[in-house]
């Protein structure tokens, strides 16, 4: 399994979309929670906090982002424009899109760490390393 990496303002910016996603098509659609959680990408935001948070405990600036969650991303964006979503948030989904593209070619391995993903390099114990801080 590999995945694209992606640093913290982009994971900002890629939830911002993906709540305004499920906002509007909340209000636009008589859908049920699940198709509506399906179709805006809510249901990724969690792994993408775990990450995150692992990410700032190991000291790390950037959290891997798999081939399929850039196709809820897609979706996300897609069903914006069909649910009058905001312009700006439109553009920014379209400009992460544009950018996670280009980064195709520079996919990293894996692993997971309680469960949560985590790039292969960044999995070492931060204690082991006495040049980064330690929460103990």
């Amino acid at each position: 399994m590999k995945a694209i990496q992606i640093a913290i303002p982009e994971l900002i910016s890629l939830v911002g979309v993906i709540e305004h996603a499920q906002e509007r098509i909340a209000q636009l659609s008589d859908a049920d929670g699940g198709t509506i959680a399906r179709a805006s990408g809510t249901a990724l935001v969690p792994s993408l906090y775990a990450r995150a948070g692992l990410a700032l405990v190991k000291g790390v600036d950037s959290i891997p982002l798999l081939a399929d969650e850039v196709g809820l991303l897609e979706a996300a964006v897609i069903n914006l424009e069909s649910y009058q979503g905001n312009e700006v948030v439109l553009c920014a989904g379209y400009q992460l899109l544009n950018d996670f593209a280009n980064r195709d070619d520079d996919s990293y391995p894996l692993c997971s760490v309680h469960g949560i993903l985590i790039f292969a390099g960044d999995a070492e114990d931060p204690a082991s390393d006495p040049a980064k801080p330690s929460l103990m």
